[in-house]
This record gives C-alpha cells, sequence and structure tokens, in this order.
C-alpha cells in the first residue's frame, strides 16, 4: 500500500509539471543601414516567444558600426526600450542619432514580422 501511494504521489508531481513546458522560443536575424562611413548594417539578431498571438522579445543581439558614443549607445537604449516596453512598432528616435534609430526601428520591424511568420 505504501509502495502504491508513492507511485501515486510520483505520477502526480510527474503529470503536474507537464503544464509548465518552456515557451518556444522563436529567432530572427535582420538588417539595415544605419549611420557609419563604410555604409556596414545594423545587424540585429532577435529571440522572441509568441504569447496570446504576439510576439514577446525576450533578447536582441545587435552587431554594428555605429560609432559608440552615438549610435551605438542609441542602440543600446533602443534595445532596452524594446525589451521593457515591448513596443516594437512605435520606437522614437534617439537624439543625435536619427539615422541610427530608423536602421533599428527597420531591423527590427523585419525581424519580428519574421518570427510573426514562424510556426
Amino acid at each position: 500500500m505504501k509502495k502504491l501511494k508513492s507511485l501515486m504521489a510520483i505520477s502526480f508531481v510527474v503529470l503536474s509539471l507537464g503544464g509548465f513546458a518552456a515557451d518556444k522560443v522563436y529567432e530572427a536575424t535582420a538588417e539595415a543601414k544605419g549611420y557609419n562611413e563604410e555604409g556596414v548594417p545594423i545587424v540585429l539578431t532577435v529571440k522572441a516567444i509568441k504569447k496570446d498571438g504576439k510576439v514577446v522579445v525576450t533578447d536582441i543581439v545587435a552587431k554594428h558600426q555605429e560609432t559608440d558614443k552615438v549610435g551605438g549607445a542609441a542602440i543600446e537604449q533602443l534595445i532596452e526600450e524594446v525589451k521593457t516596453k515591448q513596443n516594437y512598432n512605435k520606437l522614437d528616435s534617439v537624439a543625435g542619432a536619427t539615422s541610427t534609430s530608423a536602421g533599428f526601428r527597420r531591423a527590427i520591424r523585419n525581424a519580428v514580422k519574421d518570427i510573426e511568420k514562424q510556426n
């Protein structure tokens, strides 16, 4: 009887944990021209989950050759804004980094569109 109760308890725990499966993580990479003399694009690798039909960005990694003090700082600010506010469709430009901001917005939108299409 003791073994049966133990087996039932273990079965209950295993079955209960089944509802806590991790969300599927989607990933997309997109690029867009920012502002630098060489014309090297801003490349964003975006990771996200889908929750209630909406893309929720969990991580963004940016590769770029924008200036560290202006463009690089703007990219970091935009990454934080997307992750905290989840507002990737209506990002404002960062003062002094208009072209970098525009490139970031194009890249993030394209990455999110790609993730929306993924199954």
